[in-house]
């Protein structure tokens, strides 16, 4: 498994992946990328960095860091999946800390992800990662499927 920086020529294995992430109904913010063109987009955006596992040509994992402007240029927004097929080895909390060093290298200062509440692989995965609860999101939304209202878990961790 290769842990690597994505580049242009990434895109269209990191579509594969996003498109995985849309089937699997995946709630998360990788369903996004709904086209190349948002893949190449998220590609040339300076702000973030795409930091993907890669085995036999295929994405099996993806950490996104989006850093913040101006006075916010200090922090990152993360977010992280594995494809269905490579989990349950790790590699969200290895690539997690992977990409936070590099983010760190880059003078990123503190890294947030949020989180629904009933995710609990995510939670123990960032958790494990040494992120910390900061707050919540009370009845952030309405889940059909559960019968419930699920809060939005805010998780920060100074690098």
């Amino acid at each position: 498994m290769d842990f690597k920086i994505a580049r242009d020529e990434d895109a269209y294995k990191i579509y594969d992946f996003c498109k995985e992430m849309i089937r699997t109904d995946a709630r998360m913010s990788f369903t996004d990328g709904t086209s190349l063109s948002v893949i190449e987009n998220w590609l040339l955006d300076e702000a973030v960095t795409l930091y993907i596992a890669v085995e036999d040509d295929m994405v099996a994992a993806m950490f996104r860091a989006k850093r913040g402007s101006g006075n916010k240029s200090h922090s990152a927004y993360i977010a992280c999946a594995v494809h269905p097929t490579f989990r349950r080895r790790e590699l969200a909390s290895k690539l997690t800390l992977f990409g936070l060093e590099d983010q760190k290298r880059k003078g990123v200062v503190i890294a947030r992800t949020y989180i629904y509440s009933w995710n609990k692989p995510s939670i123990k995965t960032i958790e494990k990662c040494g992120f910390e609860l900061a707050g919540r999101v009370s009845m952030h939304e309405y889940e059909k499927t559960l019968n419930a209202y699920i809060d939005d878990l805010i998780y920060h961790k100074v690098l």
